[in-house]
């Protein structure tokens, strides 16, 4: 995962994570998670095998239905909330032209 505002990097440079696993954890929070507080990005392409990337955007829900962005995207239990990466994001993703990264 890499993490851009306004098109420059931005937080933490990547993220990287094989298998089931958690990735980060915010605090209690009454509102829900705020991703882009947390990583300072309102944009993250997520790259798969560095074969296909997807791209979650804060101002434009995007991808649709699945953002990272998009608070309804999460399974809330208690005061934890979880994204589930899965294969309906690399089904998402676009193949790269070359190496993704």
């Amino acid at each position: 995962m890499r993490f851009f505002s306004q098109g420059l990097p931005s937080g933490k440079k990547v993220i990287s994570r094989q298998g089931k696993g958690e990735i980060f954890r915010d605090g209690d929070t009454d509102t829900g998670v705020m991703i882009h507080e947390i990583f300072q990005a309102d944009s993250i392409e997520m790259i798969f095998d560095n074969d296909r990337i997807e791209t979650h955007k804060l101002f434009y829900n995007e991808p649709a239905g699945n953002s990272l962005f998009d608070f309804s995207a999460y399974q809330r239990k208690g005061d934890t909330y979880t994204y589930t990466i899965d294969a309906k994001n690399y089904n998402n993703a676009t193949p790269c032209d070359g190496p993704c990264y």
